[in-house]
């Protein structure tokens, strides 16, 4: 009998909530299950490279009960089993990748693991795979599912995930509050720089550029539209620079990036590609579904059809 396996984000407490009723539920079903608690940053990482080992044949699907940085590192823990089906409940303060996904969050908890993720009828989707990797370190390839952010966006996530507030406010169910708060702390200390972006064999020279993104879906940061445009099925990342721009036109910016419309303003370049490299004479800040990678230069490409997801 295949198990299902569960890898649960036990410090978060929204994770812990949406797991004692995924228990009931699975209880109340029958269903065979085996649940892993992570204890640390990085631990959800070890416990999927643990399980990769196991024989593919006893596993249904591993589904992960937290936010976007515990799916990035399941993601990145099951390289060496990439057609295991993987399956997310959201439990984090972004929760971007599951966004990306068109999760419904009108819909109940019962039904999502009954008519969807515990429903060996209900096909599973296939999707690209982002990766990074830095050339001071060949080896090192980081996957990725919804986007890659460089720049200030990069050390927002820092600011935030070194913070107090973040965990306060994620007690209230409001964890996208703790991003806003760190973006207007650095606003007017940030210092934007000069970056060239080659995309395809093509390079872009870019001044006092405040951040790019690398999309392979639309959404970061708590539901900003970044790379609107961005499909995780279409064998393309697509790139939002934003470049040469006052920090109030910046914040004016993050006001319409929720719904898009900041693709028409001056100072944002949309590209698509395959492959990226992108160097900046000062390093800055590489992330990826909110988990801080290292510093440019770093090299960006996509994997067609790289995972299996139930939806």
């Amino acid at each position: 009998m295949k198990l299902y396996l569960f890898i649960i984000h036990a410090n978060n407490k929204k994770a812990q909530k949406t797991w004692k009723a995924v228990k009931e539920i699975l209880s109340a079903e029958d269903v065979p299950y085996r649940s892993y608690y992570t204890e640390s940053e990085g631990h959800a990482l070890e416990i999927a490279k643990k399980i990769s080992y196991i024989n593919r044949d006893q596993i249904e699907a591993i589904i992960t009960v937290g936010g976007d940085g515990t799916i990035h590192e399941v993601i990145n823990g099951l390289k060496d089993m990439p057609e295991v089906p993987v399956g997310f409940l959201p439990g984090g303060s972004g929760n971007d990748i599951i966004r990306g996904l068109g999760f419904n969050k009108k819909k109940s908890l019962a039904y999502i693991l009954k008519r969807r993720l515990l429903n060996k009828r209900n096909p599973n989707k296939i999707i690209d795979a982002g990766v990074l990797s830095f050339p001071g370190n060949k080896r090192r390839k980081e996957l990725f599912v919804s986007t890659a952010g460089i720049g200030f966006d990069g050390e927002v996530t820092k600011l935030t995930n070194r913070s107090w507030y973040k965990k306060w406010f994620q007690r209230f169910g409001a964890g996208n509050f703790a991003y806003t708060v760190s973006m207007f702390r650095l606003l007017f200390s940030y210092k934007p720089v000069d970056a060239a972006v080659t995309v395809d064999g093509c390079e872009h020279q870019f001044s006092s550029v405040w951040l790019i993104a690398a999309g392979n879906m639309p959404y970061y940061g708590g539901g900003m539209k970044i790379c609107p445009s961005a499909r995780p099925d279409d064998g393309l990342l697509e790139l939002c620079i934003v470049h040469g721009l006052h920090p109030l036109k910046l914040l004016f910016l993050f006001v319409t990036v929720f719904s898009g419309n900041h693709k028409e303003l001056d100072g944002v370049t949309i590209l698509e590609g395959r492959r990226i490299s992108i160097a900046s004479k000062v390093p800055l800040t590489v992330q990826a579904d909110g988990e801080l990678l290292g510093t440019t230069p770093v090299e960006c490409y996509v994997i067609p059809s790289a995972l299996s997801i139930k939806v």
